[in-house]
């Protein structure tokens, strides 16, 4: 079950709620695809308005956008986009309730923004004394973490937390993070997604499928390069490419190196928007031959491999993307899988000394 479902069930968790918000988005339904301001409406919920994050309410808007709603065509609420505000703005906008529920599909991964908006909630739900209540969710890349530990030099809005960049942490554990005593209405963290589990609903545009969201802890690396990363196509994370690399030379470079069960194809595209838009471009499609269980390396060595071709690198956007500072050295493709093995071991030292106190689930 997800915390959704739990509230559903037992509607009295929100007893004296008050006014009564909702931070949410298209991902944020029941299992049967009823949207979760639908079915807390269903259920009694006293709903008095809704809040979107990046991509909106309605999940129209692409990366860096969240086209502004003003009535939810659903439920005929009055909606906000909290994406962009600053802290005051949030702090007035959320202030309009005196509870905020949180029902939002996260993925796993730091610089998705998502955990930014909600620490940027919990900390304006401390001056507006609103209540706070995550309704949790399954963290669908699992508890596994890879890569480097965030330094608090590069936080940022794709870096709001002090965690592994492949955190291993549901929502609602992100929110005790920030504040101990939040609250959060458990899910069953483990329940999988597809057939039998949970159903997927893209998170955000280019997040189509699983496949893609595991593969994007590396690939979205790629953003911190001259080459489209696959977005305005039917592959997002996993076509990327430029005008003018030789593909054939880039795939026989990347399949000769040990990044785990996966190949890469030579492929030429032309993205619909965003890099490169309309222009022929020439990469590869990245194939998991089965679930991958570190992707990190892939999007490092990828990196690598693009810079080796001539293609420019942006050193400001990978150390914010990583949260660690930029060098070449770090995406030489030889060494992407010792180096993420490493980041890992840390990862996980780290996680037992300074994030098990805000664990709601056993880990093994």
């Amino acid at each position: 079950m997800t915390g959704l479902e739990r509230l559903l069930a037992e509607p009295a968790q929100l007893k004296d709620a008050g006014r009564v918000g909702l931070l949410t988005h298209p991902a944020g339904v029941t299992r049967d695809l009823t949207p979760s301001a639908v079915a807390l409406l269903q259920a009694g919920v006293r709903l008095e308005r809704l809040y979107g994050p990046e991509h909106g309410i309605d999940g129209s808007g692409q990366a860096g956008e969240a086209p502004e709603v003003a009535t939810d065509r659903q439920t005929g609420l009055p909606a906000h986009s909290l994406y962009g505000k600053n802290p005051s703005e949030i702090a007035g906008l959320t202030a309009q309730v005196d509870t905020l529920l949180v029902d939002l599909q996260d993925v796993g991964v730091r610089f998705y923004t998502y955990v930014s908006t909600l620490v940027q909630v919990l900390e304006a739900a401390r001056q507006t004394k609103t209540r706070v209540v995550v309704l949790d969710r399954p963290n669908p890349l699992g508890f596994a973490l890879e890569g480097p530990v965030l330094e608090p030099r590069f936080r940022s809005f794709v870096g709001a937390l002090e965690v592994p960049l492949r955190h291993g942490l549901t929502l609602g554990e992100c929110a005790r993070l920030v504040s101990p005593e939040a609250q959060v209405i458990p899910c069953d963290p483990l329940e999988p997604f597809g057939y039998g589990g949970l159903p997927w609903v893209p998170p955000s545009p280019n997040l189509p499928d699983l496949e893609t969201a595991r593969l994007y802890v590396g690939t979205c690396l790629v953003e911190g390069s001259a080459a489209s990363e696959g977005r305005g196509t039917a592959l997002p994370f996993r076509l990327v490419g430029a005008p003018g690399l030789d593909a054939v030379r880039l795939a026989k470079r990347l399949n000769g190196l040990d990044l785990g069960p996966v190949r890469f194809r030579a492929a030429y595209f032309s993205p619909a928007l965003s890099k490169h838009a309309a222009q022929p471009c020439a990469g590869v499609q990245i194939h998991a031959l089965e679930p991958l269980a570190r992707a990190l390396p892939v999007g490092m060595a990828l990196v690598g491999a693009l810079a080796e071709q001539g293609l420019e690198l942006n050193p400001d956007w990978l150390q914010k993307l990583l949260g660690i500072p930029f060098t070449l050295e770090l995406f030489v493709p030889e060494r992407a899988l010792e180096r993420g093995q490493a980041w890992e071991l840390e990862a996980q030292r780290y996680a037992q000394e300074r994030l098990s106190g805000a664990w709601l689930y056993p880990r093994d």
